[in-house]
């Protein structure tokens, strides 16, 4: 089928082309915007939507764009318009929204499952569901259409300040970890509003804290957590105090980090701050994120058993509590990530609490004081938190943990009885929002990708046997309520059910952490001007035919620091071998690889990359016949400018072997003896020569020419690389006078 028709949206595990970030524009106080272009399946009703600034009781209609018939009248709720449509053929269609002079289009692509691989199909369904549990996100704000024109939004009403906030701030985190920046252009991505709402309301709700005299004593440490701010330096920001400020104040950090790498200087507007006297104001939100990783710094246990851990409140003395932990790592290291300075203290304060909590069994204690046995979820923030400490998976206490999620990964009870409230299946694991949200980290943190053992069988397509987060995602896909109604798209307990945890049943909590395990990143998502750039490696390179290939994708936030836990989905689009496919996760340098071989013969295969709606830069590998008579050499930089250093020559043959390097110019002809040695690599498959020549502007000389010899198994050839008169010009060979590696009279080899 032809793929160039697709929506330009990307799964975690698909492979379909993606689109960059949107820029900033000012917001048009009357913008008609529509939805994001998405995927259908042919005779399966989607929901197409979107919403205007202009007044209800103005005219509209919506068309589906495929000839089934107009859906017209006056906006009733401006903030929310939409429609089901059905599309019965192939092809790519345009959505319209209209209101009165204003409309607004997106594209709706719509595949034959009969027609898809089993891999395609599966990849489609993650598109689809990404794109419909976000519109449920978006449709259930509080107050959505009475609030459309404020500047603030919230989720789940309730009694308790902490819970609204933490519920909140993880719908506004899982919207922006699908590629929807608070950057975006708001009159084209209809998300981007909601995100500046959703954060605005968390600045808004934020305290100050004084942390005078700017530093706390844990056990016989001396630490300081008030860093990288400007004065005054001794004030945090945290959630509102009460009884839970330790369990919500990491996760509105983790929202705001987000927000922060994608643009760390953007400041929060005026009128905001109600609960902070308007501190927040005009002040930028990587300085804001850095006051909130003070206060979790700070907010550590300090004392006991619990020493180095956190707690439902900040600074609980000797008290530690596993979900606390998990939220505090998720927001300190998407704060890390995102530029904020994590004290350093704060780890090593941290394996005193975790030595406490970690169990034989290989799971975590609950709380530090126990006695319990741990369960699934606990041992998924155990994992985050042997990850956190510098743990690796060769630590026999990773093994532990890793062995015991194997063991229980479909068990349906725990030694503390912690079955998820409504999940299905009714389990410990699958099912549990929080529990595989808590391994979903854990396991990407250390690079774990299969658990075998666990029974999932290998497919569709590339996707291997055991493969836990491929199981993850098969339980998302068949939980999720009525996608092509347009109220709905959410996960809740309802039947087919999915739980939060064993103690709450939030539909906005267990639909956030659906979409954040489905997004392509466990934690905050690359800078997008980076990875379009130089995200892929190497630029160009040549191989023989009928070899393999590795491409290196580096994942970096805009301060640079790697991005670990990316799914990385790799592409060859064009040439001999296009449609092959691969992906991989980033490891702790930001990085993922992708090996393929070539099966069509010689030509130019270009391949990109591509991190959920982020692309890379495309790079080219030529396949070339290995022919002694005729390679194909291939320079690492230009010879332009006469830098004096050093330049790579690839030539493509079957095991090449650099036998002697000549030229026609003297080496030493500058006298210099640093460069005296021009070139290098004799035995190796690749030659080194220097970028320089002979002459001066008033007697340029005619140019160098190297004469690089080479043999193979089979047969020995010679290539020349020129370094010309100047630049884009030419040289004359005068022949292989000298030896480029020692600086004698050239040999050449017989």
């Amino acid at each position: 089928m032809d793929r160039t028709a697709w929506p330009r949206k990307v799964g975690i595990l698909g492979s379909f082309v993606a689109f960059a970030l949107l820029t900033s524009v000012a917001h048009a106080s009357a913008a008609t915007v529509m939805m994001p272009d998405r995927i259908a399946l042919k005779s399966t009703p989607v929901v197409v939507w979107g919403n205007t600034h202009q007044a209800n009781g103005t005219a509209f209609s919506l068309d589906c764009g495929d000839g089934e018939a107009l859906v017209s009248g006056t906006v009733g709720d401006r903030s929310y318009i939409s429609r089901s449509c059905t599309y019965t053929v192939v092809g790519t269609f345009t959505a319209t929204l209209t209101v009165g002079a204003e409309t607004a289009t997106a594209k709706v692509s719509a595949v034959d499952p009969a027609a898809m691989t089993a891999f395609d199909l599966r990849s489609a369904r993650i598109n689809m569901a990404i794109e419909d549990g976000l519109r449920f996100l978006y449709f259930s704000q509080i107050n959505r259409a009475a609030n459309f024109d404020s500047n603030k939004t919230s989720w789940r009403s309730t009694s308790n300040e902490s819970f609204t906030n933490s519920f909140s701030a993880l719908a506004t985190l899982a919207i922006q970890n699908h590629g929807h920046s608070v950057t975006a252009d708001p009159a084209k991505d209809i998300f981007q509003p909601v995100v500046q709402r959703g954060l605005n309301s968390i600045f808004d709700k934020l305290v100050t804290r004084d942390l005078t005299p700017c530093d706390e004593t844990h056990g016989t440490s001396h630490d300081n957590p008030c860093v990288g701010v400007p004065a005054p330096a001794n004030i945090a920001l945290s959630n509102t105090p009460d009884s839970r400020d330790g369990y919500a104040t990491p996760i509105l950090a983790a929202a705001v980090a987000a927000a922060t790498n994608a643009s760390p200087t953007r400041t929060v507007d005026a009128g905001l701050g109600s609960a902070n006297a308007g501190f927040v104001v005009g002040r930028t939100y990587s300085e804001i994120l850095q006051r909130i990783v003070n206060a979790v710094s700070w907010g550590q246990s300090d004392s006991g058993l619990g020493e180095g851990g956190w707690y439902y409140n900040l600074q609980a003395g000797s008290l530690s509590d596993g979900s606390t932990m998990g939220w505090s790592m998720l927001g300190l290291i998407d704060s890390g990530a995102a530029g904020a300075i994590v004290p350093a203290f704060v780890k090593s304060e941290f394996t005193k609490v975790l030595t406490h909590q970690l169990l034989a069994s290989g799971s975590m204690a609950y709380q530090a004081t126990g006695p319990d046995q741990g369960n699934v979820a606990k041992a998924g923030i155990g994992l985050q938190g042997l990850a956190f400490s510098g743990a690796t998976t060769a630590d026999p206490r990773t093994m532990a943990d890793i062995a015991y999620l194997t063991r229980n990964w479909n068990s349906t009870t725990d030694s503390q009885d912690f079955v998820c409230s409504g999940g299905s299946p009714t389990n410990t694991n699958k099912g549990c929002g929080y529990a595989m949200f808590n391994i979903f980290k854990g396991l990407k943190l250390l690079g774990v990708t299969t658990l075998p053992g666990i029974g999932r069988p290998a497919g569709p397509g590339p996707i291997v046997a055991d493969d836990w987060y491929a199981d993850y995602v098969d339980n998302l896909l068949a939980n999720q309520h009525l996608p092509s109604d347009p109220t709905r798209g959410e996960w809740s307990t309802a039947a087919p059910s999915m739980g939060w945890s064993c103690c709450e049943t939030d539909t906005t909590g267990i639909t956030a952490m659906a979409e954040l395990i489905l997004a392509p990143v466990a934690f905050v998502l690359p800078d997008p001007v980076l990875f379009s750039t130089v995200g892929l490696a190497p630029a160009t390179a040549t191989n023989p035919v009928g070899t393999t290939h590795t491409v290196t994708a580096t994942a970096e936030s805009s301060t640079h620091a790697p991005v670990v836990g990316a799914t990385v989905v790799f592409k060859v689009l064009t040439g001999p071998n296009a449609g092959q496919t691969g992906s991989s996760d980033t490891d702790s340098n930001g990085q993922a690889t992708f090996t393929y071989s070539d099966t069509g013969g010689a030509g130019t295969d270009t391949i990109q990359a591509s991190i959920g709606t982020l692309t890379s830069n495309i790079v080219s590998k030529i396949w070339a016949v290995a022919d002694c008579d005729n390679p194909v050499v291939t320079l690492s930089a230009p010879m332009y400018p006469l830098d004096h250093g050093l330049r790579s020559v690839s030539i493509a043959v079957a095991s090449p072997s650099i036998t002697a390097i000549c030229q026609d110019e003297d080496p030493n002809f500058e006298n210099i003896a640093a460069y005296s040695i021009d070139g290098g690599g004799l035995g190796t498959n690749t030659a080194q020569v220097r970028a320089e020549r002979s002459g001066t502007r008033a007697v340029p000389g005619n140019g160098r020419v190297y004469h690089i010899f080479f043999s193979t198994p089979s047969c020995s050839g010679e290539v020349k690389v020129a370094v010309p008169i100047v630049a884009g010009g030419s040289a004359v060979d005068d022949g292989a006078l000298f030896n480029s590696v020692t600086g004698g009279a050239c040999t050449p080899p017989r």
